[in-house]
């Protein structure tokens, strides 16, 4: 039989998570502004910030091309819009497993690292808090890893972190809200209010450092406005 990949007992990959708002047209855009513009601008943003992988939720049907990245063969519907997840090209030469849990996650298994990242979108709701512990509990049952890191639109409510520690997974709450309707007027009828919806937990020896928010509206085509009524986040995980 042939020996298994290497596993590597430590490094790093950057990650970028955005739930895209199925590439709504923002409220504050000219009547110029269309789908393909959204498109064009996130490209934008992922190709400055150069990410490892990419993680979108919200998408409606269509993937925003990124010339660095692949996407992995999954791209399932969630409650609102489909998920994919884009590797840079050269980990994507590594082969990394993917698999659809649930239609609400795809789970990116990086054996060289005994990894698991998964991209999810949970249910919504302030009444889905049990639902989305059962959600979270099927992650974890359906990988093989000794490391987790689970990113995305959570849908998460601040009290119901210890619930999400008794599963065994850690997280930290972002520097900044990402979702805040007060500042970010992409739909101008959208009650206001904060919130840390897009996070992250984990799971075994991993770290998750540098995350920052972004916050800032984006500049595209002499136009200066948000792409999505959520905001980006970005961190590192650091492995071993």
């Amino acid at each position: 039989m042939a020996d298994g990949p290497e596993v590597r007992r430590s490094g790093e990959l950057s990650f970028l998570t955005w739930n895209l708002a199925l590439l709504e047209r923002p409220s504050t855009a000219s009547p110029a502004w269309s789908q393909s513009h959204t498109e064009a601008a996130v490209r934008e943003v992922v190709l400055d910030r150069k990410p490892d992988l990419v993680l979108f939720q919200e998408l409606p049907g269509l993937v925003p091309f990124v010339e660095t990245h692949a996407m992995v063969p999954a791209n399932p519907r969630s409650h609102s819009g489909n998920l994919a997840t884009l590797v840079r090209h050269d980990l994507m030469a590594t082969e990394p497993a993917t698999q659809s849990v649930g239609g609400f996650a795809i789970a990116t298994t990086f054996e060289q690292w005994d990894l698991t990242v998964a991209n999810v979108h949970l249910a919504p709701g302030r009444g889905g808090a049990d639902e989305r512990l059962v959600q979270l509990s099927q992650v974890i049952e359906s990988i093989g890893t000794s490391r987790l890191v689970v990113v995305g639109d959570t849908n998460t409510r601040l009290d119901e972190a210890d619930d999400l520690v008794s599963l065994g997974l850690t997280t930290e709450r972002p520097p900044q809200p990402t979702w805040d309707s007060r500042r970010n007027r992409f739909r101008d009828d959208s009650p206001e209010f904060t919130a840390y919806f897009t996070r992250w937990f984990a799971g075994g020896d991993v770290a998750i450092d540098d995350v920052t928010v972004w916050h800032e509206p984006v500049d595209f085509q002499g136009e200066r406005l948000q792409l999505s009524d959520h905001y980006a986040l970005s961190a590192t995980i650091r492995i071993g």
